[in-house]
C-alpha cells in the first residue's frame, strides 16, 4: 500500500512491504514527486514505529515530584482536561499554549489549532516552523502575500540556472538535490552560496564560500551590481512591484569591494553570480536553514526576495522563489493555521472578516489578538502555565538547552503527545501515546504545496491512538465543561471535509477521492481545477496586487568570535539523520551514523593539535559537549560544524537564544566556541 514518507518536505511516495507485521523493504512509487527515487531515510529509516521506545499507554503525574504512572485513556484525558480548565478559569487563555506538530497530518493540525482557538480561546499556537522557515514565511508574506514555494518541483527540469543559498540539499532533501544535479548535468548552471563544501557546492558552476552570517550583504551587493550594470527587468519592476525607489536608494553602501571585505568572496565572483542570475530568464532560487536561522533571517530572505523581483523571476515557469521546507508536513501545518497570527488558509486573526468566517463555522467567538510565538512562550513560563505539546521535542531542538530545561522545570503543567520517548518526556505531567504515520489515515502537504494521502497500513501498538482521536476526545471534555460546540468527527476524511469548507479557495477542490491517484497542489478551488503549479503569474496576493520591495540592512551576528571563544559554531543535519534524531536514531540508520562527529578544518586542527577521530570537547559560553573530531576541509578555517541529532551530545547546549526581531527564530548558525583536547 502506498503512503507518504514522514521525514522531509519532499513528500516522497513510498510503498512499504511488510512481513509478519514488520517492514522488510521500502520501494519508491513511480509517481510524483519522487518518481521511484528514495533517499537513505525513506528506504532504510521507516522502521522507527517498531522501536522499543514507543509510548504504549497513557501516563499521568499527579503532582510535581511524583513519578509518572500508567493510566487509562479516560483517566488521562479527564486529568488533562481538568488541569487545562483550572488554568483557564484562574488565569485566562493567555496562560495556555497549544503546539501542533508538523509531523502529524493536516487533519490533526487543524483540529489541534481549532481546540486552542475555539475552546481555550488562545492564539498561543505555533509549531516547529518557528525554528526553520518562520523567517521565510515573514518575508514572503509581506512582499508577495504568500508563504510557500512559488514553483512546482517539476519546474526543476525547465530551469536553466539554480541559485541555491544556505541549503545542503543533497543531504537534507536528497531527492530534490539529485534532481537539481541531474539538470545541471543536462546543461543548466548552478550558483551555490554556502560556507561549507557540500554536495551542492561540488556540483556547482560557481561556489561562493561566504563567511557565516554574511549572506545578506552578498545578496544586496548582487542587487547593487545588477542595477549599476542595467541588467534589471525594468518592465517587470514598473508593472508588478512597488517600493522600488526607496529600496534602490538603500543599496548604496553595498559595493562589491565592501562585500568582498565582509563576506570573504572575491568581488569578481559576486559580479559573475549577479550577471548570470540577472541574464538567465529561467533562474530558480532555492534556500533553507543556512539563510533563515539567523538574528537577521527575515531580512536575509527579504534580500533574496528583492533580488528575484528586481530580475523578474517570480510568476514564471522554471524560476521563482522556492524555500525547501524541512518537516514532512511543515507546509501543511502553516496552511492549517498552526501559527499565532493566522487562522487556516493564512487568514489573519486580527482581521474581523476572517474571524467572522471561522466564528460562523465553529459557532463560537474568537480571540482577535495574535498570540506569542513558540520561542516567546517558553520565555513566558511560568506566566504561561500550561502547554499542550504534540510531536515536538523542544529540549533537543530549542537553543541554549540548559536554559530551556530550567524553564520547563518551572512550567506548572505540560501535556506531551508523541509516538516515542524523547528528551522532553521526563518533564511531562501527562503523556499521551500517539500513532505513527504507518498507523493512521490523513494527508500531508509537501514543500511545493502538493496535498498527498497518508494511509493506514498497521494498527497502533499497545494503547496508542491517532493524534486526531486524542485531540478530539480532549476537546470533547473541554467543550462539555465550557458549554461550547465541538464536532465529534468520525475520522480524518470528515475533518478534511470541514477544512474544505473552512478554506475553499485553497483546498475546496481537493477530495480524498482525487488523492487516490496522485497528490493535488493548492490553490485548488473546485474539483475541476488541476491545482495551481506556478503562483503569481498575473498578480500577487497583496492589496494592490503588486509585490513589495522592502529595504533591509546587514547587521553582524549576535555573538562573534573572541580570544576565549575564537571559532564559529554552525549547526545542521547529516544525510543519515533527521532533526532531533527521535525517528532516525530509532531506526536502522543509527547503525550507519551512531555518534556525533564535529567537522574541524585541518588548519584549526593542526594549530590545536587535534587529530582526525579524536574525542574532543566543544565549549561555548552556555555549556560543553564531547564529540569525535572529523578533520576535513568541507568546513572553512575558523568554523566548526556540528549536527544536532544527538541527545547525548546536544549541539543545542552550545547555541544561543538570540532571536530574529521579526520571526523570533533563533540564531543556530553562528555561535562562538572553542575546542579543547581531553586530558
Amino acid at each position: 500500500m502506498r503512503t507518504t514518507c514522514p521525514y522531509c518536505g519532499v513528500g516522497c511516495q513510498v510503498e512499504p512491504r511488510l512481513k509478519e507485521g514488520r517492514i522488510v523493504e521500502v520501494r519508491g512509487a513511480e509517481i510524483p514527486p519522487n518518481h521511484g527515487a528514495l533517499c537513505v531515510k525513506g528506504r532504510f529509516g521507516l522502521d522507527f514505529p517498531f522501536s522499543g521506545k514507543r509510548l504504549l499507554y497513557p501516563m499521568v503525574r499527579e503532582r510535581k515530584g511524583a513519578p509518572l504512572r500508567r493510566a487509562t485513556w479516560e483517566e488521562a484525558l479527564d486529568f488533562a482536561a481538568r488541569r487545562l480548565l483550572e488554568v483557564l478559569g484562574r488565569r485566562g487563555p493567555e496562560a495556555l499554549a497549544v503546539f501542533p506538530s508538523a509531523k502529524t497530518t493536516n487533519e490533526e493540525v487543524y483540529l489541534a489549532q481549532k481546540l486552542a482557538r475555539a475552546l481555550l480561546g488562545t492564539n498561543h499556537v505555533d509549531h516547529c516552523s518557528r525554528l526553520c522557515h518562520s523567517s521565510s514565511t515573514a518575508a514572503l508574506s509581506r512582499s508577495l502575500g504568500g508563504a510557500s514555494m512559488t514553483n512546482p518541483l517539476e519546474d526543476i527540469w525547465k530551469t536553466d540556472l539554480f541559485l541555491v543559498v544556505g541549503s545542503n540539499t543533497t543531504e537534507t532533501h536528497p531527492v530534490i538535490g539529485a534532481m537539481i544535479k541531474k539538470r545541471v548535468r543536462q546543461g543548466a548552471q548552478m550558483i551555490v552560496v554556502d560556507p561549507r563544501y557540500t554536495g551542492m557546492a561540488e556540483a556547482s558552476t560557481l561556489w561562493l564560500r561566504v563567511r557565516p552570517g554574511t549572506d545578506l550583504f552578498l545578496l544586496n551587493a548582487m542587487a547593487w551590481f545588477i542595477l549599476e550594470e542595467g541588467l534589471w527587468d525594468r518592465a517587470y519592476v514598473e508593472a508588478r512591484t512597488e517600493g522600488f525607489a526607496e529600496w534602490r536608494a538603500s543599496l548604496e553602501a553595498y559595493t562589491l569591494e565592501e562585500a568582498e571585505r565582509l563576506t570573504g568572496v572575491e568581488k569578481e565572483k559576486i559580479a559573475l553570480a549577479a550577471r548570470l542570475y540577472a541574464t538567465t530568464e529561467r533562474a530558480g532560487t532555492y534556500w533553507a536553514m543556512g539563510l533563515t536561522q539567523h538574528t537577521k533571517g527575515t531580512a536575509t530572505v527579504q534580500a533574496l526576495v528583492n533580488l528575484a523581483l528586481l530580475t523578474g523571476k517570480v510568476g514564471k515557469e522554471g524560476a521563482g522563489l522556492n524555500p525547501l521546507r524541512g518537516q514532512n508536513n511543515v507546509q501543511g501545518a502553516g496552511d492549517m493555521g498552526a501559527l499565532p497570527d493566522v487562522l487556516p488558509g493564512y487568514w489573519k486573526v486580527a482581521d474581523q472578516e476572517a474571524r467572522r468566517r471561522f466564528e460562523a463555522l465553529w459557532a463560537t467567538p474568537l480571540n482577535p489578538d495574535p498570540g506569542l510565538r513558540m520561542t516567546e512562550v517558553y520565555e513566558a513560563i511560568p506566566e504561561v502555565e500550561a502547554i499542550y505539546l504534540i510531536g515536538e521535542d523542544p529540549v533537543t531542538s530549542e537553543p541554549h538547552q540548559d536554559h530551556l530545561k530550567a524553564k520547563l522545570e518551572r512550567l506548572p503543567f505540560l501535556i506531551v503527545q508523541d509516538i516515542l520517548e524523547n528528551e522532553t518526556t521526563p518533564f511531562a505531567d501527562v503523556v499521551l501515546p500517539a500513532a505513527s504515520f504507518l498507523e493512521k489515515d490523513g494527508t500531508f502537504t509537501n514543500t511545493d504545496r502538493r496535498v498527498q494521502r497518508v494511509r493506514k497500513i498497521l494498527d497502533p501498538p499497545g494503547e496508542a491512538r491517532p493524534d486526531w482521536w486524542i485531540t478530539r476526545e480532549l476537546g470533547k471534555r473541554l467543550a462539555q465543561a465550557l458549554g461550547r460546540p465541538w464536532t465529534l468527527h468520525p475520522g480524518p476524511e470528515a475533518i478534511w471535509e470541514e477544512i474544505r469548507q473552512a478554506v475553499p479557495e485553497m483546498v475546496g477542490g481537493i477530495t480524498y477521492r482525487r488523492l487516490e491517484g496522485e497528490g493535488v497542489r493548492w490553490p485548488c478551488p473546485h474539483e475541476d481545477h488541476p491545482g495551481e503549479a506556478v503562483l503569481f503569474r498575473e498578480r500577487f496576493n497583496t492589496p494592490s496586487g503588486k509585490a513589495r520591495f522592502i529595504p533591509v540592512h546587514f547587521t553582524p551576528p549576535a555573538e562573534t568570535p573572541s580570544e576565549e571563544y575564537p571559532l564559529v559554531l554552525s549547526t545542521g543535519r547529516v544525510l543519515y539523520h533527521w532533526h532531533g534524531g527521535t525517528l532516525s536514531r530509532n531506526s536502522r540508520l543509527q547503525e550507519a551514523y551512531p555518534e556525533l562527529k564535529v567537522e574541524v578544518n585541518p588548519k584549526d586542527a593542526g594549530r590545536l593539535g587535534i587529530h582526525d577521530g579524536e574525542i574532543i570537547q566543544v565549549v561555548s559560553r552556555r555549556g560543553r559537549i564531547r564529540a569525535r573530531a572529523w578533520v576535513t576541509d568541507r568546513t572553512p578555517e575558523g568554523v566548526v560544524y556540528a549536527p544536532f541529532h544527538f541527545a547525548e551530545a546536544p549541539a543545542n547546549r552550545l547555541t544561543l537564544d538570540a532571536l530574529d526581531p521579526t520571526s523570533r527564530i533563533p540564531e543556530y548558525k553562528v555561535a562562538a566556541v572553542r575546542l579543547e583536547k581531553l586530558d
